[in-house]
């Protein structure tokens, strides 16, 4: 009998697939999960390719281990995910080994160790009654509490028997071991909804926009479509999703529903719950290892047809998928910018065109790739132009801080925005105010030398936490308490500069007596808080809610008619050719928070540049009229959409070697160009220059880019690249990672 052998992605940082002899007898096949031997570790992997009869050219067959062991009866993995797989380290050039173990829970993938671990689930003790006593038999009062209790209930979790009657698990064992009760062991999957109960959401009457809407995407259900739903805040597109899942679910389909962030998580679940019962699914990093792996094993049986999660979510094994929806599909954070790099809502179209599936974008701020689409009839576009039930839009108004009377001395509240809070205060309605920085300040200054408290680190200035007592970095963590003196003059000048949540939230509790005042940031939303904070306002129990960009992403607070940004300009400065787009984008968001319910909304803009012409854009809540106009500037600028990127980031720890070693990768991208056609559709190069932020975390950065109007060409280019940088000789501590349609450019 021949020999056969499968090709394994593994998790190490190479670019390639490993070859293994499948032994005699087994039966396998892409998909499933495989202990190998690689090297003196063994690894667990999954088999991309095969079997086949054929060792690979230039591979002698002898040489060949074979697999230690076969992990799965069969693929766990679709046909259709495999096939996403293989697109994406095809696109984006990964390691396959990154992203063909990246659909799998962490308990099931093995690590860098390979360790095989066997899921123990939870379990519980369930009594129920039998049988009474025979005359004559003695009884203690509290088992006799106790049996007596679980005749009328018939059957109960010993912690419901504890609860109702102080009997503990010796006394049911007692029970069981007479005959009177018996006293059996479950599992119980770990439910990330055990604190949520399941409130009823009845459908409400569709608008004419609503229903058109439906009905034309409903017409794809079966096939792929890609469709993009421009709806104002407030419009009703999570209405118009329950409707399309709801369809898709009575055909016997799954569903997937992507949002951005974890804190949209809980309230989307919530309503989904309440109109479709248990059939939800939640997946996203804030589950435990075990839920997760539970969570997972749940979807693949097809127990939980509906998928709810971030980013990684969009590898949830779904059989037969029939509706993908990717909310708030302009946000950022579905893009992921640490090893593997990929765009969740790009791979999501993908996905759709496998599975044979409707893919809905849903946004009041489309991304200007999404709005190219439509225009390039990629994307059918839908729009929603009003808000359910004829609710008005909030008015915004801009505040001049340049000219406007301050009600502080450090000029951080207009008066008009403190008088608009008081008012809010005595109407008993609420208020959220945006200030993008977490902290008390931005950064300590000494007012004798001048230098700032900066990360030893990192090319950034410690951020101060004055709840804390601590001096932190953002972007490596690094904590430092705040010394007495200048650490460069020692002299006793330190002063705070700029402000954050902490400080807003203070002078607020000032400005505004009486208020109830909290903050939202990811300083106060660790863990269950979240939950806890949103439950808070929704409840009332907050008059003023002061955060970050986490308050303005799809929250429905009905009581909030007042929206304040501080600030709003802070954005613009960043050195990203997409910052017009993300102010414009959080701005619309942020207004969009007010008058949601009966009562109209208001907006008040803080801003010292009144005149610049996104604002104007924000202010009319003209977002067809902004990505028009951004649109035809990045045409002339031949920035995305009109051209396509690639970043190739080189880090290191020495700076003049980092340099370098992003010298020799200009030139050789260079000499690599030669071997494309010439022409106006041949990539460009950009430097090399140092990363905006020039060192983070002890290693120097430097960025070289990579500019194209054609996709396939720039492709090529960087398959030729990527080989060419793996076959290099570098310094150890040199590391280069590349992110194809880059987003972050710190």
């Amino acid at each position: 009998m021949s020999r056969s052998y499968v090709q394994v992605a593994l998790p190490v940082p190479l670019r390639s697939l490993f070859t293994y002899g499948v032994p005699e007898g087994v039966d396998i096949s892409a998909g499933t999960r495989v202990q190998v031997s690689f090297g003196p570790r063994r690894l667990i992997g999954l088999v991309a390719h095969g079997p086949t009869t054929e060792a690979p050219a230039g591979m002698e067959s002898s040489k060949i281990k074979d697999l230690q062991k076969v992990l799965d009866d069969g693929p766990i993995l679709s046909e259709p995910i495999l096939r996403l797989v293989r697109w994406m380290v095809g696109y984006y050039h990964l390691p396959p080994g990154e992203a063909y173990l990246l659909p799998l829970p962490p308990s099931m993938s093995g690590g860098r160790k390979g360790e095989v671990h066997e899921h123990k689930y939870k379990t519980e003790r369930v009594a129920r009654y039998t049988a009474e006593p025979e005359a004559g038999q003695r009884i203690g009062a509290v088992m006799d509490r106790a049996l007596s209790w679980l005749r009328e209930a018939e059957v109960a979790t010993s912690a419901e028997v504890r609860d109702a009657t102080g009997a503990g698990l010796d006394v049911l064992r007692r029970l069981a071991e007479r005959g009177w009760i018996d006293l059996s062991t479950r599992e119980v999957p770990r439910d990330p909804f055990a604190r949520m109960p399941l409130e009823p959401h009845p459908e409400p009457r569709l608008t004419r926009e609503q229903d058109e809407v439906i009905t034309s995407i409903a017409y794809d259900m079966g096939r792929f479509a890609g469709h993009l739903i421009h709806g104002v805040t407030g419009s009703g597109k999570t209405e118009i999703y329950l409707r399309l899942i709801k369809a898709t679910l009575e055909e016997g389909h799954g569903a997937l529903v992507l949002v951005p962030e974890i804190a949209l998580t809980p309230q989307l679940v919530s309503r989904f719950r309440g109109r479709l019962g248990d059939r939800i699914a939640v997946l996203h990093s804030g589950l435990d290892k075990a839920a997760r792996h539970e969570q997972w094993e749940r979807i693949a049986s097809g127990e939980l047809k509906v998928v709810i999660g971030a980013r990684s979510a969009l590898f949830a094994p779904i059989p037969d998928l029939g509706m993908i929806v990717i909310d708030e599909e302009h946000d950022s954070s579905f893009k992921q910018d640490t090893a593997p790099r990929y765009h969740a809502r790009d791979l999501a179209l993908v996905r759709g065109r496998f599975e044979r599936c409707p893919v809905v974008l849903g946004t009041a701020t489309p991304s200007m790739e999404s709005w190219a689409n439509t225009e390039r009839g990629k994307l059918e576009l839908h729009t929603l132009a009003e808000r359910v039930e004829s609710r008005p839009m909030p008015t915004v108004e801009l505040v001049d801080m340049r000219s406007a009377d301050c009600a502080d001395e450090g000029q951080l509240f207009s008066q008009a925005l403190i008088d608009a809070m008081a008012e809010n205060l005595t109407r008993q309605e609420q208020t959220i105010l945006l200030i993008n920085r977490r902290g008390f300040a931005s950064f300590i200054l000494c007012r004798s030398c001048g230098e700032r408290l900066a990360c030893s680190s990192c090319s950034v200035s410690f951020t101060w936490h004055r709840a804390r007592s601590r001096l932190v970095c953002h972007y490596c963590d690094h904590v430092l308490p705040l010394p007495d003196r200048c650490p460069s003059c020692e002299d006793d000048a330190l002063v705070e500069m700029g402000a954050g949540t902490e400080q807003i939230v203070d002078r607020v509790s000032e400005l505004v007596p009486g208020a109830r005042v909290a903050r939202m940031d990811r300083d106060t939303t660790r863990g269950h808080k979240l939950t806890a904070l949103l439950s808070a306002f929704r409840g009332r129990e907050i008059d003023i809610l002061v955060g970050t960009q986490m308050v303005a992403k799809g929250h429905d607070f009905p009581g909030v008619t007042l929206v304040g940004v501080l600030s709003a300009e802070m954005g613009l400065g960043l050195p990203d050719f997409r910052a017009s787009e993300r102010t414009f984008a959080l701005l619309t968001q942020m207004a969009g928070r007010a008058g949601r319910a009966e009562r109209p909304g208001r907006v008040l803009v803080q801003t010292f540049m009144p005149d610049h012409p996104m604002l104007a854009f924000a202010r009319r809540h003209d977002a067809p009229g902004f990505l028009s106009e951004e649109l035809m500037e990045r045409q002339a600028r031949g920035f995305p959409p009109a051209r396509h990127l690639a970043l190739f980031k080189i880090s290191g720890a020495e700076d003049q070697a980092t340099w370098e070693a992003a010298d020799r990768l200009r030139h050789q991208l260079h000499t690599l160009l030669d071997q494309l056609p010439e022409g106006p559709t041949r990539p460009y190069i950009l430097g090399p220059h140092p990363a905006p932020i020039e060192r983070l975390r002890d290693r120097w950065r430097y960025q070289v880019l990579v500019n194209g109007p054609d996709r396939v060409l720039l492709g090529r280019l960087l398959a030729l690249a990527v080989n060419a940088v793996d076959n290099a000789k570098m310094p150890n501590h040199i590391r280069v990672a590349l992110d194809v349609d880059p987003h972050a450019f710190l």
